[in-house]
């Protein structure tokens, strides 16, 4: 297999996280691989990083822009979005294309799992989370939570990234349009290690602002965002009920992020009425 595999990674001041990612992609078993850099203009040493693994670079200014930037300027047969905080087994790539060439998929879900750094109860939630569900393989596009992130180039090339809302649900969004083009996924064992948000106080700010761009996401796919809206099914299954405190501390990191969201929500519409007026 000779095909070439276009790793896409968004960046904004990614300097803490760039080199690990960066160097997981260099000891990648496949050999053919290109990484393309969409960065919104860091101003710290990211660029830099990016320079020193011979990466191509281009500027957006938007999270779905840079889907867009990123997809154009792929060659690759294949299309992989990583983030910037992300490191892969070093056999993943490999794996992802043998999967799509050989057994004919056109996109594939890993198991993500992930980092935890300083041992918080939010990390070993969140981390706990994370597991159930890709333990359960639950990626279906509207009721499962886990994503693909290996795709064909020809379905990423259809997405019309410029008419998707920001941030909030944008990667659940590109997963429900591929299915509805008839793509097949396939879901491998195959890890993806990821650094989460240390303290319920960091997971405020963060679902605050996915809040802030809720309404447009809920005008793009109101079905899909209702039902990723609500807690997971996965909550409802036996396996969950393996660490029950961890269970429990999922139902209060929902609360948290719902009542972040709401006072995105609230931003958002006051600044609209504000432009209104």
């Amino acid at each position: 297999m000779n095909v070439l595999v276009s790793i896409n990674i968004p960046t904004f001041n990614s300097v803490k996280t760039l080199k690990e990612t960066l160097e997981s992609i260099r000891q990648q078993t496949y050999p053919h691989i290109e990484v393309v850099i969409i960065d919104s203009y860091s101003k710290d040493g990211t660029l830099e990083i990016a320079k020193q693994f011979g990466a191509k670079i281009f500027d957006a200014d938007s999270l779905a822009l840079a889907r867009k930037v990123g997809v154009d300027n792929s060659s690759g047969k294949y299309v992989f979005l990583v983030d910037s905080d992300q490191t892969l087994e070093n056999n993943t790539v490999e794996r992802c294309v043998k999967v799509c060439e050989e057994e004919n998929y056109d996109a594939v879900t890993l198991f993500e799992v992930s980092k935890i750094t300083i041992n918080t109860f939010a990390e070993r939630v969140i981390a706990y989370d994370k597991w159930l569900f890709h333990s359960l393989h639950d990626d279906d596009p509207i009721h499962g939570t886990a994503i693909p992130r290996f795709f064909k180039a020809e379905f990423m090339k259809k997405i019309d990234f410029l008419n998707n809302p920001p941030i909030t649900f944008e990667h659940s969004i590109i997963h429900n349009q591929i299915v509805a083009m008839g793509a097949h996924v396939k879901f491998i064992d195959s890890h993806i290690y990821h650094y989460e948000t240390p303290t319920f106080r960091d997971v405020f700010k963060k679902f605050k602002r996915y809040g802030y761009y809720y309404v447009p996401a809920l005008k793009k796919d109101a079905n899909l965002v209702f039902h990723h809206s609500l807690p997971r099914r996965s909550y409802f299954t036996l396996k969950a009920f393996k660490k029950p405190h961890l269970l429990l501390g999922l139902f209060y990191i929902y609360f948290v992020k719902g009542i972040a969201t709401l006072t995105g929500i609230l931003c958002y519409l006051k600044d609209r009425a504000l432009k209104k007026t």
